[in-house]
């Protein structure tokens, strides 16, 4: 699992730096941007940054559990963070050139994130029968 999250981490950070260069590419004049649509770009392609960070971050520290609703609690967690990427990257694609405007799947992304991380932190818990 160490491995799957660091891959799905390192592909993530390599669509941010690709969604970055799309944004110098195809808006090379940052002035004449309408500064709301301006900040809308800016702020969907850190949140990919944001998620793949988690990714990195699970893909060094990540232990599988030893229980079994735990190990269900962190597979549900990296399901939903696995969604959340998908939301991220599709609304970043969306709402900076389809529709230009706020959408609500990026806010769905950041949600997903939410219950991901909320996931692993519970999976993740170590009880005092656990510790060596």
């Amino acid at each position: 699992m160490k491995w799957f999250h660091l891959a799905i981490g390192l592909l993530l950070f390599v669509a941010f730096c690709v969604t970055g260069r799309m944004m110098r590419v195809d808006f090379p004049d940052k002035e004449i941007i309408p500064q709301d649509l301006r900040l809308l770009m800016r702020s969907r392609h850190i949140y990919i940054l944001f998620n793949s960070l988690i990714w990195l971050m699970l893909g060094v520290y990540f232990r599988l559990s030893t229980r079994k609703w735990q190990i269900a609690l962190q597979g549900m967690g990296s399901l939903l963070l696995l969604l959340a990427a998908a939301h991220l990257v599709w609304g970043w694609y969306l709402e900076t050139y389809e529709i230009a405007h706020f959408s609500d799947v990026s806010r769905w992304g950041i949600y997903l994130s939410l219950g991901g991380v909320g996931f692993h932190l519970i999976g993740g818990l170590r009880l005092k029968s656990d510790s060596v």
